[in-house]
């Protein structure tokens, strides 16, 4: 990478510097910046139509910023400021981010072993045989081992979501993005995906997560991030946030949704 990129990037193994995202004269995200360590969980809270999956979708290249940098592991992923990637160098670069969406997007067709060997076999060119182990292993650390030949539409939707994430990490991401991933569940089927998160988090993933499950956010975010009219209002440690926010609208927001 040239030297004047690492020079743009920021301090943290995520930097999102003044970046826009504007729709004709309105402004989707406005301004904002935020580092996050390596190993860091930031969770995104806020009303509807704060920004927050927006923010997510930027750091991904699933939506293209007006102005400002991203950067991940000190690798510039999208710049306002006109330099755009080739399609094949955007793929090299979305390898290193996982993406866990709320409707799970698995392949019907295929089986919950297939879903997740699929990505490593065509994108890495890894083999069949070496792709089918590593996603053996990975439904087995999400707790689905036994649903290896099953397909999607015969598992419940917490089995689905898990699915998704074993998915997104065969491709050893260093970075996992959540949006929202237990809002399509039912409620008896949340905590074990969020189950397979917290465990995520003790193996130090960095992540960035938009979640309405405060007791979650509470547990495992190093940082929460509060947002609103697509810009950041208030970070702090969820013991800060939730105890004594700065900020009267957080602490409105908080108060009704805790």
């Amino acid at each position: 990478m040239p030297l004047h990129e690492q020079e743009r990037a920021g301090n943290g193994f995520v930097s999102i510097s003044d970046i826009s995202l504007r729709i004709g004269q309105h402004a989707i995200l406005d301004d904002i910046s935020l580092d996050i360590r390596r190993g860091e969980v930031v969770v995104l809270v806020g009303p509807s139509g704060a920004g927050k999956t927006s923010l997510l979708r930027t750091v991904n290249h699933l939506e293209s910023i007006s102005s400002g940098t991203i950067h991940v592991d000190g690798r510039l992923i999208q710049s306002g400021g006109g330099r755009t990637h080739n399609r094949r160098a955007l793929a090299k670069e979305r390898r290193h981010i996982g993406f866990v969406f709320q409707h799970f997007n698995l392949f019907p067709h295929m089986t919950a072993l297939e879903n997740v060997s699929h990505a490593p076999r065509r994108v890495l060119g890894i083999s069949k045989s070496e792709a089918d182990r590593e996603a053996g292993e990975l439904l087995q650390r999400v707790g689905l081992e036994a649903k290896a030949d099953v397909k999607p539409a015969r598992l419940s939707g917490g089995q689905k979501q898990r699915v998704a994430i074993a998915r997104a990490l065969a491709m050893k991401p260093k970075l996992m993005l959540f949006d929202e991933p237990t809002s399509a569940l039912d409620p008896e089927m949340v905590g074990e995906v969020l189950q397979v998160m917290k465990d995520l988090a003790s193996a130090d993933m960095t992540m960035m997560i938009v979640t309405h499950e405060m007791g979650f956010a509470r547990e495992v975010a190093d940082r929460i991030v509060f947002m609103e009219d697509g810009r950041i209002v208030e970070t702090g440690t969820p013991g800060g946030m939730f105890t004594d926010a700065s900020s009267q609208r957080t602490q409105s927001f908080l108060s009704k949704i805790l």
